[in-house]
């Protein structure tokens, strides 16, 4: 079947949840991807930041297929080795002393809600986000979302959630009260336009949470595993969380979140106190194991930097060629946005729609910037055949 006839089947059975690219993906391979007509396209949005190690990844295939024909799921009512090979990974490389599987972004934040409530005192079950923030689709991951739009239709909202202005420390501050139990936040905020929340602000979060004897609660679901340029972004910011949640990229495209604690607030949870059927599958771990082993070999950041500040050179030199539509540059590693001016933004679905005609993937992210998150083993050349295409369509986009 082609293109427009898989199409024209799926819109007969879906729900129409999606605004959907008019292609069907039927293979990938490195940072390309090809649709049922055998057309190719360059990846720069990794299954929006999933697929870290791009498409079909020799190490991630064969551990997935090997574990395949070994063992599909037993439940979490027994151990299993893949699951225990992961956890110990992530232990081993960050702050934390324990892991909690799920098997999505939403999931993993959901665990996290749970236990920053379970752990903290009494009457104390309030959690601050910011505006701006992602944090996944269940009633109480949106109440925790700081974006109106994914609320609306929904009401109403599970109590308990609290949202501050973006950036402002002194109005998070004011946000806190006798029943605040955690803070929640993205240290770079991915679905609102790529906005990195400076260190300094952070830091005076971390010391807010020390201050209120509260928990601070870092969602690493897009910027984690490798996307700004560490393991984990908290890395790079002087800034330790109590809770880290993690998804996307720790399984390539494969179902799996996780979050991760101290010894004192695992504590909190004991047998029965939360639960996934399917949270930390076999063959979804397995794949973590071989993402994870990946990434820690020698080098493998180094050259995500690399990459990284070399498409952020190339974006911000067409920043000063279109001035008309783009203001600058933001974000770390391999997640950056071209910013759009006000003008630029009236074109930014229309640019996306001509990025994907011409063969490139991306999108337009907070209706304010073009987002580009490519594999982090992009190639410097794919970056160069990204940004001459990308040339090509702000040539071509006309402003009033």
């Amino acid at each position: 079947m082609n293109n427009q006839e898989i199409i024209d089947d799926s819109a007969e059975v879906f729900i129409g949840t999606y605004n959907r690219f008019p292609a069907v993906m039927v293979e990938g391979n490195g940072c390309r991807l090809t649709d049922a007509d055998g057309r190719e396209y360059l990846d720069f949005l990794s299954g929006i930041a999933v697929c870290a190690l791009g498409h079909a990844h020799p190490a991630v295939t064969r551990a997935v297929c090997e574990q395949a024909g070994r063992l599909l799921h037993v439940s979490n009512l027994f151990y299993t080795a893949p699951q225990s090979r992961l956890a110990r990974l992530l232990v081993d490389n960050s702050f934390a002393d324990k892991v909690f599987f799920a098997n999505s972004g939403a999931e993993a934040n959901e665990a996290a809600i749970k236990l920053a409530r379970k752990f903290s005192a009494p009457g104390r079950y309030e959690i601050i986000s910011l505006e701006g923030s992602f944090h996944g689709r269940t009633l109480a991951t949106i109440a925790a979302t700081g974006q109106a739009k994914f609320q609306e239709g929904f009401e109403p909202m599970p109590e308990g959630f609290v949202t501050a202005p973006f950036a402002d420390l002194e109005a998070l501050e004011k946000a806190i009260t006798p029943a605040t139990c955690a803070i929640l936040c993205e240290p770079l905020q991915g679905e609102s336009g790529v906005r990195p929340l400076r260190r300094e602000y952070l830091r005076g979060i971390r010391q807010l949470c020390d201050q209120h004897h509260l928990l601070l609660i870092f969602d690493e679901i897009q910027v984690g595993m490798g996307r700004t340029g560490s393991l984990f972004a908290y890395e790079q910011l002087g800034v330790t969380p109590d809770i880290m949640t993690l998804a996307k990229a720790i399984g390539n495209g494969l179902p799996l979140g996780a979050m991760l604690t101290t010894n004192k607030i695992a504590a909190a949870f004991t047998p029965g106190s939360h639960a996934s059927t399917f949270g930390g599958n076999p063959v979804a771990c397995a794949a973590g194991v071989a993402i994870m082993e990946t990434m820690l070999k020698p080098g493998f950041f180094d050259q995500v930097n690399k990459t990284g500040k070399y498409l952020s050179t190339g974006l911000t030199a067409l920043t000063e060629q279109f001035p008309h539509l783009a203001a600058g540059v933001r974000g770390a590693g391999l997640i950056q946005a071209l910013i759009l001016t006000p003008a630029g933004c009236e074109q930014g679905v229309d640019m996306v729609n001509k990025l994907f005609r011409r063969g490139v993937l991306a999108n337009f992210a907070g209706s304010r910037v073009l987002r580009f998150i490519p594999p982090l083993i992009v190639s410097e050349a794919e970056i160069d055949k990204m940004l001459t295409v990308l040339n090509q369509v702000l040539k071509e986009t006309k402003t009033d």
